[in-house]
């Protein structure tokens, strides 16, 4: 979150939801008290960047709040266009390929997407293991993504990944992407914009009080 008269950004954890998202089912039960937690927040922050490569209520939180709301997958893929002729995502496992699919479509951005590829991390509560395994499995996967099927920039698919992409970003010969820190630098240039969320059409507020949708 981007605070408003100085620069400053505040972690805000969703803990009343699952700690990671590793299924649609995860998403779903995801969504609905970030909303809540997100629509309590105050002071309020002049954006807000939702640091999981996912959907779990990215439109809803868009729907709701005034200020800008940035999901770091969508934030990626963006910062991505301009930047290469098609993309490859690499996600936490292989089971999330086909969720991650669904996001690229989402965006509108399947043609622009030659892969989704995975790694396959430990679960959150176990070690991660030694750094220099991961950043090989990465740099396969992305070295195949670059000969086999012409991708020639990669997005790292989660949060859990970005600690590895400086050192990446040492061994492929290919732009890498960060997507929480594209997420931030969105944010930050919407603020300094003065831009939000178009109000007009998807993204206008729910017709009723938020308290109303409450069970």
């Amino acid at each position: 979150m981007i605070g408003a008269e100085r620069r400053w950004a505040v972690q805000w954890t969703n803990r009343q939801g699952p700690p990671v998202i590793d299924s649609v089912y995860a998403d779903y039960m995801a969504g609905r008290p970030l909303l809540r937690g997100l629509s309590r927040l105050h002071p309020v922050p002049d954006a807000i960047v939702l640091a999981g490569f996912g959907n779990y209520g990215t439109a809803a939180v868009k729907e709701a709040l005034d200020v800008p709301a940035i999901g770091m997958a969508e934030a990626a893929m963006t910062l991505a266009l301009p930047l290469c002729h098609r993309f490859a995502i690499v996600t936490t496992a292989p089971r999330m390929i086909a969720y991650t699919e669904d996001l690229v479509r989402l965006a509108g951005l399947a043609e622009r997407c030659a892969a989704v590829r995975a790694v396959s991390l430990p679960p959150i509560a176990a070690p991660a293991g030694p750094e220099a395994r991961i950043v090989a499995e990465l740099a396969g996967v992305v070295d195949a993504a670059r000969v086999e099927l012409g991708a020639d920039l990669v997005i790292l698919g989660g949060s859990r990944l970005s600690p590895y992409a400086a050192a990446l970003r040492r061994v492929v010969p290919i732009p890498v992407l960060e997507p929480v820190a594209c997420g931030v630098q969105v944010a930050e240039a919407l603020v300094r914009l003065g831009l939000r969320q178009s109000k007009a059409g998807r993204f206008a507020p729910p017709p009723q009080p938020l308290s109303e949708y409450e069970a």
